[in-house]
């Protein structure tokens, strides 16, 4: 694991590369977006390797502007341990402790500016009580500082645990892959934002969502 994700780290950053991941179809959508049954990590080449994560549940994340819900994005969530998932009130425990590769994909619903998502996952992130440290700050700046969100395109976030680190993967709407290492701590802090406390009835109508099973 470790050889083939350096690589793939080592190969992004700068301009677009081949696709961070593979996504097998399913036969069910939300919001006209295919609900993907799995999800194939690439190798630097941008062909699937032997790591393959399971589909987790998924869901529409909607956001109030001016006082009117907006449907925001279709979120996809994966792992590479399944059955370990538990759908309650354990879920965010349950797949940090068992996963040690979880991926997140968001397929636009509207276009949704860099700088705005950001902010977005830093409510989430402040919602759940973590100080802004310097590793989030660096995940954020990494979203903040990507293309915008598109209406169209998806965006696709992977962490893979790695001994006491966490390796984080990041390729924005455009095709560009940013990544870089963390706590291993830094997964279960990302994914509060979905799994932990709410930060507004969007993300709580999403998380529900999210823990149920699609396949």
């Amino acid at each position: 694991m470790k050889k083939i994700l350096f690589t793939i780290a080592l190969a992004t950053g700068l301009s677009a590369q081949a696709g961070l991941m593979t996504f097998e179809q399913g036969a069910l959508q939300i919001e006209g977006v295919n609900l993907n049954k799995t999800a194939t990590i690439n190798d630097s080449q941008g062909k699937p390797s032997a790591f393959k994560l399971d589909l987790l549940g998924a869901g529409l994340r909607s956001k109030t502007v001016l006082f009117v819900p907006a449907k925001a994005y279709v979120a996809q969530l994966f792992s590479d341990n399944k059955g370990a998932f538990s759908r309650d009130d354990k879920a965010l425990t349950s797949l940090v402790t068992h996963s040690k590769q979880v991926s997140l994909k968001m397929s636009m619903i509207r276009t949704v500016a860099a700088s705005a998502l950001a902010i977005s996952f830093r409510e989430g992130l402040q919602a759940n009580g973590y100080a802004l440290d310097a590793e989030l700050q660096q995940m954020l700046s990494m979203v903040e500082k990507s293309a915008d969100a598109v209406q169209g395109k998806s965006l696709t976030l992977l962490m893979v645990k790695e001994g006491e680190k966490t390796n984080v993967y990041y390729e924005d709407a455009s095709g560009v892959q940013k990544s870089f290492q963390g706590s291993a701590q830094l997964m279960t802090k990302i994914m509060a934002i979905w799994l932990g406390k709410s930060s507004d009835d969007g993300l709580a109508a999403l998380k529900k969502q999210l823990l149920n099973p699609v396949y």
